[in-house]
Order: structure tokens, then sequence, then C-alpha cells
């Protein structure tokens, strides 16, 4: 191949590569939440990460009160971009489209997202820029029996978690309060 078509190729298939079904702005919805075998003492609860493609994955953490933040765990990375990469870099990157777990009733639980930064460097030192974003604040709700629930952060302008009770219909009602003073142990 000659060398002067490599490089205008190269760059097609990137761009290609990268724009292909990536989401538009105004398409920042999620799949249906699939509940866990749950008892009356458990709900259960879904974390996903919607927007970000690839470059901003979330790990998220949870909690009790006074018992401190433990790991959900892989990172979770937006459903449309998970399902696009191939089944061997899964495994070699790791992460996942979304996490379920069971969580204990009548206890408030705190759901921490913490995304991926990708700082601007020069000579290889961090940099701060006017660009850098803050990450989601803590979200605090006290689940109920037999219920479900979505931690969903929306990677977009700004980094927004949000938590959301799902009836079996699939509708959401917001229902998480933000927490600043909390921070993870």
């Amino acid at each position: 191949m000659k060398t002067s078509l490599a490089f205008p190729l190269a760059i097609t298939f990137a761009l290609v590569m990268t724009g292909c079904s990536s989401r538009q702005a105004g398409d920042l919805t999620s799949e249906p939440v699939v509940p866990l075998a749950m008892n009356d003492h458990q709900a259960t609860v879904t974390f996903r990460t919607i927007g970000g493609e690839g470059d901003r994955p979330v790990s998220y953490m949870y909690g009790y009160a006074n018992a401190g933040f433990e790991s959900a765990g892989d990172r979770v990375y937006d459903s449309a971009y998970f399902k696009r990469i191939p089944a061997y870099l899964k495994k070699i990157a790791g992460g996942t489209d979304s996490i379920s777990k069971l969580v204990e009733v009548d206890k408030p639980v705190y759901v921490q997202g913490v995304v991926k930064d990708k700082p601007f460097t020069f000579n290889g030192i961090p940099m701060p820029t006017p660009f850098d974003k803050e990450q989601p604040v803590v979200q605090q709700f006290t689940p109920q029996a037999k219920k479900n629930y979505l931690v969903e952060t929306v990677i977009a302008d700004t980094w927004n978690m949000n938590v959301y009770e799902v009836s079996a219909t699939g509708e959401r009602k917001t229902i998480g309060v933000a927490n600043k003073d909390t921070a993870a142990n």
C-alpha cells in the first residue's frame, strides 16, 4: 500500500470506529432494570452509566451509615459502548455495563460514583484546567423491601448521578438525596 494512502485511510478508520454508534446528546436512555431475586429483607440496586463512551467508566461504591463504603464491583461503562467492543478486549480491560446488588432494607444506603478522569498533562505533569469537572455527589436513600432501585450516572457536560425507584412497569421516580458531607472512607 502506498504511504500516501495509509495516513488518510487510518484517519478514516479511526473516525468510523469512534463515531458509528456513539450516542447523540439527546439519546441518554438506559435499558430496563432486571431485578435480582429478593426476600422480605432485601431490595435490588442496579448501577449504570450513560454516555462517556469508553473513556469515562464509573467505579461505584455503596455502604451503610457508619460502616464505610465498599466497591460494587468492576468499572461500569456505557452499555452502547460496551456492546460494541469485542469479547477479548472486555476480558483484558475488565468492566461491565451494569452491576446489580442486594441491599438491606430500612437502613440508609449511601452510593458514590467515581468517574475516571483524564487530566490534562504538560510534559507528563498533570495540570488543572478550567474544564475540570467535579465528581458526582454522594447520594443517600433508604430502600424498602422487594423494591428495585437504579443508580445512574450521566456523563455529559457535567457528571450527574441520580437514584431512582423503578416500578415493575419501568417507570422511574427520583428518590436519592444529595449528601455533600459524606466522603468515602
